[in-house]
């Protein structure tokens, strides 16, 4: 994991637009608030700061009603707000912060779970808003809080909270350090002191990034439109999602699908509708090599996780069967009826199945291919990153991947108008986010896309193989030529196409 987070820290440095100006850095399309530390024990009277440290807590206290004004701003103008929320049991904390508490005699416990202590003070989270907990005075240490930022496009970080000389000012170093630009709104932090707050304030003035105030970041957004990922807004995302709007011919293309399977079915011999699990739905189409031991190339049909089925994609057997590989198409339950976790899952189940019943059917099972279109490519991609000795199979189950047209990170995704019909927890997006899993990437893969699909396809697919080839993965990016999204999969009808040429070569086959 570690390393995975390295390849997606800097990715948007190296050749994003400079922000040269303060309206530039905390443009809504790229830019977050983070809330630190507004809890009982930290702001409220009878609280572990005044009780047990002594302070005095009248600054946090009275900070309470900007910082609703600059939460409601920023929702308001669709900024992600994140929340980070203290722990700090002593079983919980670095070696170094439990020696200073003993230096000092103190015992209790602050911001512990379950306590009053613990709870929001004044400003709280709304549903769906992340919140990490964190255990020492940084809040990148120990979370995944720059993983989850790096996920959305967040550019810039707006702090806001408790205490600006302790925790606001050790989390917006490390994000310093990492590149993300820091902006404080100096009446939407406090601390125990006004010396030690100015005295943070002159740091970040100095070297660290902005100091302004409420009303001068709310100003900034009233004029900027409001945008939902990256430069988008949700109408320009929601388009960049939804691939009818970038070729006219969907509908001829879905056609054209369903009567060239239908003559490889004609065509070649195969073993239609055979149960891997079960699922009404669980079956898949094998055609079958003309010599034993052949490789197998096991492909995934897009449909946007609720649409098509294994009937519309069996063409690939015109490419495959001819050259010596053992062709299998797989079928599955679709959203509604069932969820895309439970999609994931019988694809694995397939998987499982052939690799188990390879020889009766010609195949090698050490020699297990992988394709997919689409939402297809999307389930390929995570099934080429699965964790598969968990369940029991060989780490590198899949020796290669062709990858077509498809979505590798999921966040802006649920962010578009498909999250009306793929619902997803925060940990489910992450989890099935092919992206964030590379480090489980064990074969070869070749990630094509189509020069007329939408700009979001094109990037996704530039993205994946570029954090993919930051760890060393053998991975390529394939960019078809005047070629759209329902297009470019019909390019493997053909043996002598480039895409076809591909999926031989990552087979070992001859083209």
């Amino acid at each position: 994991m570690e390393k995975e987070l390295k390849a997606d820290a800097y990715r948007d440095l190296s050749d994003a637009q400079p922000l040269l100006s303060l309206a530039a850095r905390v443009d809504a399309a790229h830019t977050a608030v983070l809330v630190i530390d507004m809890q009982n024990d930290f702001c409220a009277p009878g609280g572990y700061v005044e009780r047990v440290i002594g302070k005095d807590i009248a600054a946090c206290c009275a900070i309470v009603p900007r910082l609703q004004s600059l939460l409601d701003s920023a929702r308001g103008h669709g900024l992600p707000v994140f929340w980070l929320r203290a722990c700090y049991r002593p079983d919980l904390l670095p070696a170094s912060m439990r020696t200073k508490l003993a230096e000092q005699g103190i015992t209790d416990v602050c911001c512990d779970r379950d306590t009053w202590g613990y709870d929001w003070y004044g400003v709280q989270p709304l549903p769906g808003e992340p919140v990490l907990e964190k255990n020492s005075y940084d809040g990148f240490v120990g979370t995944a809080l720059e993983h989850a930022l790096r996920a959305r496009g967040i550019r810039t970080l707006v702090f806001a909270g408790v205490q600006t000389n302790i925790c606001v000012e050790a989390t917006l170093r490390h994000a310093n350090a990492l590149g993300f630009h820091c902006v404080v709104p100096e009446d939407c932090v406090a601390s125990h002191t006004q010396p030690a707050h100015d005295a943070t304030l002159n740091n970040v003035r100095f070297l660290l990034g902005d100091v302004t105030r409420l009303d001068t970041l709310a100003s900034h957004w009233q004029t900027s439109p409001r945008r939902v990922y990256l430069d988008y807004t949700q109408e320009e995302l929601d388009r960049a999602y939804d691939q009818r709007a970038w070729a006219d011919n969907r509908d001829a293309m879905l056609a054209w699908y369903a009567q060239a399977s239908a003559g490889a079915r004609d065509e070649y011999p195969h073993h239609r509708h055979v149960p891997y699990g079960p699922g009404p739905h669980e079956t898949l189409d094998i055609f079958p090599a003309q010599q034993q031991g052949a490789p197998i190339h096991v492909h995934v049909h897009g449909g946007g996780w609720r649409n098509l089925s294994k009937d519309d994609e069996s063409f690939l057997a015109r490419t495959l069967v001819p050259a010596g590989g053992v062709l299998v198409v797989l079928d599955f339950s679709l959203i509604p009826e069932v969820r895309l976790p439970d999609m994931i899952a019988q694809t694995r189940r397939a998987l499982a199945w052939i690799r188990a019943k390879a020889s009766r059917f010609g195949g090698d099972p050490d020699r297990i291919h992988l394709s997919g279109h689409s939402s297809g490519a999307h389930m390929a991609a995570v099934l080429a990153t699965t964790d598969w000795e968990s369940l029991h199979l060989p780490a590198d189950l899949i020796k290669s991947a062709l990858l077509i047209s498809g979505m590798y990170d999921l966040h802006p995704v649920m962010l578009s108008a498909r999250s009306g019909y793929v619902k997803l927890q925060p940990d489910e997006i992450e989890r099935y986010s092919p992206i964030r899993h590379l480090s489980r990437l064990n074969c070869p893969a070749v990630v094509a896309v189509g020069d007329r699909e939408s700009p979001e396809f094109q990037r996704q697919a530039r993205d994946f193989v570029r954090a993919a080839q930051e760890q060393d993965k053998q991975v390529e990016l394939m960019l078809l030529p005047a070629t759209n999204h329902y297009e470019i999969v019909t390019r493997l009808n053909d043996p002598g196409s480039a895409l076809s040429q591909a999926a031989l070569r990552l087979m070992g086959l001859p083209g």
